[in-house]
């Protein structure tokens, strides 16, 4: 058992090695999107931002936040996947004596946590200022933040699907990427048609919808694991 943990250690800590990259440019185009927001220049010059609106009731720090999101996820997981099989690393990691399953459901683990850290602080340190007396003429509550976290846990059903993308055997490229377009049609259905319609998923829907994905999504990628030939 000791064994096991101190491998899992080891490959995680790989895995932030080789996507710690991402995560800072992610993080730092964040973070400019959020100095725009609250008015700090350049940033607001570069958004072309003229006026503040309602913080998390204006749409558009998430509609900015979703650009890279998008790359951040579908960055985050080809590299984890494809990459992997393209430099033959997954022979040396599957050789190890540790369960292939163990060792999908720790990229997994790394990955979608570091999106979700890298997301939330930014957002966090938005709506920090937002509660703060002075720095806007609006009002604010924390349950306007409702939708940010939505979108910060919901994204990384991108990533999964562009792991899971990555990770299948398939020659066409049409084939292979059903995954990644079926898991952004879903991301986008939960976390953006409610805002176009104009009304919004309950939590007694988007949550369990959220969940039932993400375990789809992991069994699918688990079980690739077990039967791919590497």
């Amino acid at each position: 058992m000791r064994e096991n943990l101190t491998m899992i250690r080891a490959l995680a800590l790989k895995e932030l090695r080789e996507i710690a990259g991402f995560a800072v440019l992610a993080t730092l185009s964040y973070m400019s999107i959020v100095a725009g927001m609250v008015g700090m220049q350049p940033f607001a010059r570069l958004l072309r931002k003229q006026s503040r609106g309602v913080p998390f009731v204006d749409t558009e720090i998430l509609q900015l936040f979703t650009i890279v999101a998008i790359a951040f996820t579908l960055a985050l997981g080809f590299r984890q996947a494809a990459w992997e099989a393209t430099q033959g690393t997954y022979q040396y990691l599957l050789h190890r004596p540790l369960r292939r399953s163990a060792v999908f459901l720790t990229k997994l683990g790394v990955g979608v946590i570091l999106f979700i850290v890298c997301t939330a602080v930014p957002l966090l340190l938005y709506a920090w200022w937002a509660a703060m007396r002075g720095t806007h003429a609006s009002p604010f509550e924390w349950g306007m933040t409702e939708s940010a976290w939505r979108f910060c846990f919901g994204m990384p059903l991108v990533y999964l699907g562009a792991f899971l993308s990555g990770l299948r055997p398939s020659r066409w490229y049409g084939t292979r990427l059903l995954p990644l377009v079926s898991a952004g049609a879903l991301a986008a259905l939960l976390l953006f048609f409610p805002t176009v319609m104009l009304v919004r998923w309950p939590s007694s829907i988007f949550i369990p919808a959220v969940i039932v994905t993400y375990g789809l999504l992991i069994a699918a990628i688990c079980n690739v694991a077990e039967t791919r030939d590497f």
